[in-house]
């Protein structure tokens, strides 16, 4: 038979009468006193679009939030919902509604919702505004959570500075023809900021831009739409250049620019118009004599008919200078032509559609179209000269322009080549 021995049993009734104890202080100790305060989980905005970064909102007077309150009661039932708001440079905060509490719990959401349509007040431009979502227990214990935004000015402006300036003729002063590109200078939100960290900031905060929409009048029909660009998310000064090209069908008439700023929200909108038009003459039409030459290579240096001079539409001897060698074959290695200038004339790659059309005006903009569109594609010197290559021709850096067909190409050994071509010219 097993014996407990005295020392071990005295030891567990001293720990049980311990235990009883400490039991008993604890309970005392969190014996709960008042009630408890209830619980805010959330106070979300839903902003407009245009209304800035999340750290940084701007929303206009009179634009409608909706704020999506998500709550919980604890020990005391709830009373109501309470949203105020705080106007810099105001230090008092005011009621602006009052919701009586209503059970809407969400099971998604786990909480009590509830969405608060709240219409921005009016304000000085940069001023905070304060909203605060208090939630109140019947208990009196409340808690709230505040969103804070700046006012900031829908309206965008447009202010013209410069225009028009007729880029696809460059410094040349033959007239606007229909396809010449236009461009004018504006500028949108003049001293307008993106920003505010203060209300003493300088500048006007203005709500993000969307576009801008060019309107045409041409002569006395109905102004139309003729473009519209995306324009960078912002409220700051943006200067921008605007090229639209002259309507075609418009020659002999004046055709009235307009230029229309937009925000998305709320729907704001301004624009101004071109203080005069632009007067639009017919196109310059080429020659109705197509010009035909030929170059020659010979031997390893190319010989006296390697070389054409497009102003004088005749070849060009070895030794002439090369300031009139606008066309030259310079290579025949690896049966391949190339073509080069050997002054300051430029070619452009285009296609059979744009040589058959050809007008001084369609080459010059076809031509100034594909080096705004991509400055690699002016060149002096062009590789792999088939028959069919259209080539457009910017001659010696001035406004005046030519179209060429290469029309055949004949081989007489593995160096000596004829290559024969079309023009079309003044």
């Amino acid at each position: 038979m097993k014996q407990i021995s005295p020392k071990l049993l005295g030891a567990a009734l001293a720990l049980a009468g311990l235990a009883s104890g400490c039991k008993k202080d604890i309970d005392t100790y969190f014996t709960e006193v008042g009630g408890q305060y209830p619980t805010v989980l959330a106070a979300l905005l839903t902003l407009p679009v245009g209304s800035g970064a999340t750290t940084n909102l701007k929303v206009a007077t009179g634009e409608v939030i909706p704020i999506e309150i998500r709550f919980a009661q604890q020990t005391s039932p709830l009373k109501q919902i309470v949203i105020l708001q705080k106007i810099e440079p105001s230090r008092d905060s005011t009621v602006v509604q009052t919701i009586n509490y209503a059970p809407a719990f969400s099971k998604r959401k786990n909480a009590d919702t509830l969405v608060v349509n709240y219409t921005v007040p009016a304000g000085a431009n940069k001023a905070n505004v304060r909203v605060d979502a208090r939630v109140d227990a019947q208990n009196g214990q409340t808690k709230y959570l505040s969103n804070n935004f700046r006012l900031a000015e829908a309206t965008p402006t447009v202010a013209i500075n410069s225009g028009p300036t007729n880029v696809t003729l460059g410094t040349a002063s033959t007239g606007n023809a229909p396809g010449d590109m236009v461009r004018y200078n504006l500028t949108l939100n003049a001293g307008g900021i993106n920003t505010a960290a203060l209300f003493t900031t300088a500048g006007i905060l203005y709500k993000d831009l969307d576009s801008l929409n060019v309107y045409a009048k041409v002569g006395t029909a109905a102004e139309r739409r003729i473009d519209r660009r995306k324009l960078t998310a912002t409220g700051a000064a943006t200067t921008l250049n605007v090229d639209e090209p002259l309507p075609i069908g418009s020659a002999g008439q004046t055709v009235t620019f307009r230029f229309e700023a937009t925000v998305r929200t709320p729907a704001r909108r301004t624009s101004a118009t071109a203080a005069t038009g632009v007067a639009v003459v017919a196109p310059t039409a080429f020659s109705s004599t197509v010009r035909t030459g030929a170059l020659a290579y010979t031997s390893t240096t190319g010989g006296d008919l390697a070389a054409y001079d497009l102003t004088t539409f005749a070849p060009v001897a070895a030794a002439s200078a090369v300031t009139t060698k606008d066309l030259t074959i310079s290579s025949t290695a690896s049966n391949a032509v190339q073509f080069r200038a050997l002054n300051t004339t430029r070619y452009v790659r285009s296609n059979t559609a744009v040589y058959t059309a050809a007008t001084l005006t369609s080459v010059r903009q076809a031509y100034t179209a594909a080096v705004t569109a991509a400055a690699t594609a002016q060149v002096a010197t062009l590789d792999n000269i088939v028959v069919g290559d259209v080539i457009l021709v910017k001659l010696r850096g001035l406004d005046q322009y030519e179209a060429l067909q290469v029309t055949g190409i004949n081989r007489t050994s593995t160096i000596d080549v004829t290559v024969s071509f079309s023009v079309k010219a003044l």
